[in-house]
């Protein structure tokens, strides 16, 4: 039997210290890693190491009671939510940490969602709880912010002091000892509280099953057997999501965790039944000794070596077939459904690569979020420039949520991430690929447009012997929402031949706006007189006089700088709402309203992009890093006057 299971949850919710603590006690390494000395088998990475946070997915085997079960690894900052939400694709289940510290923080709601919309059987773990924390105020949070919450385990107290846990569906209660569990009976003054709990537990589940409801209804016993039964099947559908408690620190309830692993989540065959091999692409990384290694999640099916796969990029030859425990490779003889298949030498399969015998089958899929925080690179020296191609290339096969776009405006490369520490994280992994860049704030892309009407003439005139060149336009511009050209010549002073070549002269002069270069927006072009040569008059001609006739009108058109205005969501604690309004204020910000969303409030606001490029590293000041955002491109709006003279006179220093 396998067990498919990611483990997310927010960043320091202890996910790593419970993945490394699991893979101990099931004897998959001699000593506990610990993340503050880069020692963990998950975080094995130089990013991961020097940060001291995930980075990427990290699958964990372990065998426990002679059934396997693949932990992955996920990372907690939601700047890495393409590992996030790629560890959920592949997994059966999720099992959400939380810190019983920290209660439920912002990355706790969101991987919640995000395994919601998978329709993943979800969990949590509540983790550090020997730090302290209130364990029963803890169960209400999450029953408020996640729903039909059901308390598997509950603290075992003795003198105040917390020594173990009181299996609640079981009823029955285990003393742990260096990492083992010893029964023990429940305390006298514990009784009741368990009592309730084990009732509330029992109806919850005896709810979701009918015929259960209908004997408990009519006074009969519900046997144990069923019960279980009824619970598991509870958990596949997301009609109840347990609680358990798994300490790292003290080696408490990882047994129990593990049970519950297999007593509650499901199986592979339970949610994609059986047939044919078919696997999927979640993840990709570049080795230096391996090259690139596929990570595929076998949905069903089994395979062996030797065994051929077909993909969009034709068929797929298992050679060899491995798994991997953080960084290293594990061959296997074969592989079952529910396995994490690892494939080096994998340069032709991409993330999202879907692999198949027989008939196509369809996968879970969750959309990435667009990329809110950016930065201009510039390669360090003339070689960097010549690799930096191909190690961007390599990049962004392994991360999909970065993206990379060169600016023809302001002629900056730009790199897209969800935040300062993605960016940084992208920036180090170029430095492995032997690739140093220097990275800045990008240039902001500014337009200018006019305010009144306005108009004149434009003149090309030109005589070198035989033809010469003649055009001659009457140009009008007008303020408008968008663009449009109008033609009103009238009588023929204009051949309309030469209408389109005035249009593209207006458009070739608009790019350059008088105040300082930037393109023109948001007006009306009327050319409404104008002459002509028979002879000397050309489309080039006529060209030249409209981008004069443009470049003498706009100037009397009162013209003024516009700066691009984004849109942003800010989801943020309760207590935090007021530091983010605060802030919004002092970067020209416009708050559009508020909205709550579980326990996290969400402020609607709008602001200039040079207010909010580094908006990332501000909020993340602001909330101790449990605040996020999604940015927008809204529309353009006038620079105020005075910081329009500031932007205007940097321009023309730098041109000059």
């Amino acid at each position: 039997m396998i067990r498919t299971v990611a483990l997310v949850g927010h960043s320091g919710s202890g996910k790593t210290t419970l993945g490394e603590a699991l893979l101990y006690f099931t004897g998959g390494k001699d000593r506990m890693g610990k993340v503050e000395e880069g020692s963990t088998t998950s975080d094995y990475t130089p990013e991961e190491k020097a940060h001291r946070v995930s980075v990427r997915t990290a699958v964990l085997p372990l065998t426990y009671q002679g059934h396997r079960v693949y932990l992955l690894d996920a990372p907690g900052y939601s700047d890495f939510v393409g590992e996030i939400r790629g560890a959920m694709e592949a997994a059966d289940s999720a099992v959400v940490a939380v810190s019983a510290e920290a209660g439920v923080q912002i990355g706790t709601e969101r991987a919640w969602t995000v395994a919601e919309r998978l329709e993943l059987p979800r969990m949590v773990v509540v983790t550090k709880l020997e730090k302290g924390g209130d364990f029963f105020a803890l169960i209400e949070d999450l029953r408020s912010t996640l729903g039909h919450i059901l308390p598997a385990h509950l603290p075992l107290y003795e003198n105040g002091q917390w020594v173990g846990l009181i299996d609640v569906l079981h009823d029955r209660a285990f003393r742990y000892d260096k990492g083992r569990p010893v029964i023990t009976s429940i305390p006298e003054d514990q009784k009741a509280q368990v009592e309730k709990y084990r009732n509330e537990a029992r109806e919850a589940i005896i709810e979701t099953d009918e015929s259960l409801l209908e004997k408990y209804l009519e006074g009969g016993e519900v046997e144990e057997v069923a019960l279980s039964r009824a619970f598991h099947e509870a958990v596949r559908k997301g009609q109840v999501f347990p609680v358990a408690i798994g300490s790292a620190g003290a080696l408490i309830g990882l047994d129990m965790l593990l049970d519950l692993f297999l007593e509650a989540l499901p199986s592979p065959e339970e949610r994609w039944g059986q047939g044919s091999p078919a696997a999927k692409v979640f993840k990709v990384q570049v080795d230096p000794f391996m090259g690139q290694v596929a990570f595929a999640r076998l949905y069903r099916g089994q395979l062996r070596a030797g065994d051929t796969l077909q993909s969009d990029n034709g068929t797929v030859r298992l050679a060899h077939l491995y798994t991997a425990k953080g960084k290293d490779l594990i061959e296997l003889e074969e592989a079952e459904a529910g396995t994490i298949l690892a494939l080096p030498k994998a340069e032709n399969l991409h993330k999202g690569m879907e692999l198949w015998q027989g008939e196509r089958p369809e996968f879970p899929s969750a959309r990435l979020p667009d990329p809110v925080a950016m930065v201009a690179i510039t390669p360090e020296s003339r070689a960097d420039e010549a690799k930096l191609g191909d190690a961007l290339r390599k990049l962004l096969e392994e991360d999909p949520s970065l993206k990379f776009e060169r600016n023809p405006e302001t002629g900056e490369q730009i790199l897209w991430g969800m935040g300062d520490l993605h960016l940084e994280t992208a920036k180090e992994r170029l430095a492995d690929y032997g690739v140093k860049i220097i990275s800045r704030p990008p240039k902001i892309p500014y337009r200018e447009t006019i305010r009144k009407k306005a108009e004149g003439q434009g003149k090309h005139k030109k005589q070198t012997g035989g033809h010469g060149q003649y055009g001659d336009v009457w140009l009008r511009l007008e303020p408008h929402p968008d663009y449009e050209f109008v033609w009103e010549i009238t009588g023929g002073v204009i051949p309309t031949k030469y209408m389109e070549s005035v249009e593209m002269g207006i458009k070739e002069a608009a790019k350059t706006g008088p105040l300082a270069g930037y393109p023109v927006i948001g007006f009306r072009a009327v050319v409404y007189h104008g002459s002509y040569h028979e002879v000397d008059s050309s489309d080039m001609a006529f060209q030249l006089a409209a981008q004069l006739a443009f470049r003498n009108v706009v100037t009397q058109a009162s013209p003024t700088l516009l700066e691009p205005i984004y849109t942003l969501k800010i989801f943020v604690p309760q207590d935090r709402v007021g530091d983010i309004l605060s802030d919004m204020q002092s970067r020209r910000g416009r708050i559009l309203g508020m909205d709550q969303e579980g326990a996290l409030a969400v402020v609607s606001a709008e602001a200039p992009l040079a207010e909010v490029l580094e908006y990332s590293r501000t909020l993340s000041g602001l909330t101790q890093g449990t605040g996020a955002y999604s940015l927008e491109f809204s529309h353009y709006a006038e620079v105020p006057p005075h910081l329009a003279q500031k932007v205007i006179a940097e321009r023309q220093k730098a041109e000059a």
